[in-house]
């Protein structure tokens, strides 16, 4: 009640008022589908601007190749035009035939449903919706599959040598059916008749006709630009890799792409996966990502705006012949940067225009930037950044023997010697280094920070805990009597001629692990803050698995510090803590720089 009413009664009905009639039902006779944003789609696809005297390209010379339709492209576009406005069945005013493949594809990705499964559904669906009865429904996965790759959503599947070697494509080696590196058979069985199944597929995913479509797309265009209005007024600040240096300085290297905001700046995200989860650690694959930074940041980095452009099979890391499988990728590129460039239409303007584009750098963990950079993670001067005695990068290169790729026993997998004083960490020459543009790069690898302190998380609990993975290994106590430092850490032997390892001082006793383990079981976060730490923990309360990056993040910067200080002395805990902190100070000033993108958008 307020003041002697209630806020409730808005209708005065209770003191005499006639009773207001009740409107009658709205009957809505042009109701639109619900899903219409295909129809749209193609709509952007199939734009040809007007060609008049405006419409012409800003930048270089128009290239050879031109975008008007070929009367095959024609006839598909009918085809899915056809398919946006057929309904799927009679009277269906919901859904049409392709938005419905469009949204059950959508399910499937999301479900991760198997290709049979999903083939089963269709077929169970066609039982129950015959056509007989006018139910328009796709007979299977692969149907699907082949409508979408006419927009541009397929792949390419490329073969590829089982040690990592070379792949099957290019006049020279598509035809082949073994190695001309190490001669293994490119089939997993050369006796099969009719079609032949090759031991080891690339998906590379185009990325060319995907840049053209950003402008293509009414949805996108039009924030394509947004890195050339949106540059931070305020000295000193960065909200946007426009605004930082390394941006800035290739602008002036190139000022001929830097006039055209239309051109593209990538950035490239490697790394590897387990694709089984915990129960097959053996098996690693390998994608690459690419993110368009002429978005606003708010976009840039959103899961929607990444690129899936090659995803390397296992079962190993491709390592140091990561360069095999980017080869499509890097053609690409070259095209790309070429002066003509590649035409393509932004319907934001209505214009034609030759789109180049670049990439600014990698992002990824210190292991994966040391496949793709060709300098080393480990062993001598590991960090090229405070190595001052380094020579300039493309002398060392020059320097480098030729490395002949592939893991194979007899080939690219034996390790090459170098000469540590003249070569120092360099393993290859990287083939970004074909990019005309990489060597003047400020910033060609960029660390990921989460990424850093999961690895580092993780190798510190597995070795506080002495599991399988821990970095206290018999060859690390051999490393130290080596180096002649921490002899109480040496390896000896007991009475029986057996090799003992002493316990250290970092490693949790045995009572101690099980108490860690239960401290870390008993935690209790706010709802949505993090996983439930109590199914990372093993049931014997002895080991910690299957953490997510967020996860190590949590526990790097909030439960790790007060977990050692009971379990572990003061010289080995107050490091670990220092290294804790450490982390959440570098993640304390990126969060308050998301929550002020945040703000702004």
């Amino acid at each position: 009640m307020r003041q002697g009413w209630d806020p409730r009664y808005k209708i005065w009905v209770e003191h005499g008022e006639p009773t207001p009639p009740t409107p009658p039902p709205v009957i809505d006779n042009t109701r639109q589908p619900l899903m219409s944003d295909m129809t749209a789609l193609l709509n952007d696809l199939s734009y040809i601007p007007p060609n008049n005297e405006h419409n012409e390209p800003t930048q270089g010379d128009i290239g050879e190749t031109s975008n008007e339709p070929t009367q095959a492209t024609r006839n598909e576009f009918e085809e899915l035009y056809a398919s946006a406005n057929e309904e799927l069945y009679p009277g269906c005013d919901y859904v049409t035939r392709l938005d419905f493949m469009a949204k059950f594809t959508y399910f499937k990705a999301k479900g991760r449903l198997t290709d049979s499964i999903f083939n089963e559904m269709l077929e169970f669906f066609q039982n129950v919706f015959p056509i007989s009865k006018g139910f328009k429904l796709p007979p299977s996965y692969y149907a699907i599959k082949k409508t979408f790759k006419t927009i541009g959503l397929g792949y390419e599947s490329i073969h590829a040598c089982e040690h990592d070697c070379c792949l099957f494509r290019g006049d020279n080696n598509k035809d082949l059916d073994f190695c001309p590196v190490c001669n293994t058979s490119r089939w997993k069985d050369s006796n099969t008749p009719g079609k032949k199944v090759p031991k080891k597929v690339l998906r590379y995913f185009p990325i060319i006709p995907r840049l053209q479509r950003l402008y293509k797309s009414s949805h996108t265009a039009k924030d394509m630009i947004w890195h050339a209005t949106g540059k931070c007024t305020e000295p000193g600040k960065m909200q946007h890799p426009v605004d930082g240096g390394a941006w800035k300085k290739f602008d002036t290297k190139y000022p001929d792409f830097a006039k055209e905001p239309r051109n593209v700046r990538l950035g490239l995200a490697a790394d590897g996966f387990n694709p089984f989860g915990n129960l097959s650690q053996a098996y690693s694959m390998w994608p690459v990502i690419l993110t368009t930074y002429n978005l606003p940041p708010w976009l840039c980095m959103k899961e929607s705006s990444f690129m899936l452009t090659l995803l390397i099979p296992g079962p190993k890391s491709p390592g140091k012949d990561i360069d095999v499988y980017l080869r499509p990728l890097i053609e690409d590129l070259k095209v790309l940067w070429d002066r003509k460039g590649v035409e393509t239409i932004d319907v934001a303007s209505g214009q034609k225009f030759n789109m180049r584009a670049m990439v600014l750098w990698t992002i990824n963990d210190f292991p994966a930037r040391s496949s793709l950079s060709g300098w080393s993670g480990q062993g001598y001067k590991a960090c090229p950044t405070c190595n001052e005695d380094t020579p300039s990068v493309r002398a060392q290169l020059a320097r480098l023997p030729t490395r002949v790729k592939g893991k194979h026993p007899s080939y690219g997998g034996v390790k090459i010697k170098r000469n540590v004083l003249v070569e120092l960490n360099w393993t290859k020459r990287s083939i970004f280094y074909e990019l005309e543009y990489w060597s003047f790069l400020t910033l060609k690898h960029n660390l990921d920070i989460m990424h850093i302190e999961k690895n580092v998380l993780e190798a510190i609990l597995n070795t506080l805990l002495m599991n399988d993975k821990s970095k206290d290994t018999a060859k690390a106590r051999q490393d130290l009597k080596r180096l002649g430092i921490r002899s109480g850490l040496w390896l000896g032997q007991t009475k029986n001629e057996k090799c003992s390892k002493p316990q250290a001082a970092y490693a949790h006793k045995p009572e101690n692990r099980k108490k860690f383990c239960q401290f870390i079981k008993g935690v209790k976060l706010p709802d949505g803050f993090g996983s439930n730490f109590k199914h990372k923990v093993t049931d014997n309360d002895t080991n910690i698995t299957g953490l997510k990056s967020h996860d190590c993040h949590i526990m790097m910067q909030r439960l790790l510090p007060y977990g050692l200080q009971q379990y572990l002395p003061d010289e080995v805990a107050k490091p670990i803590i220092e290294l804790c902190s450490f982390f959440k100070q570098i993640c304390s000033a990126t969060l308050m720089e998301d929550d002020m993108l945040k703000a702004q958008s």
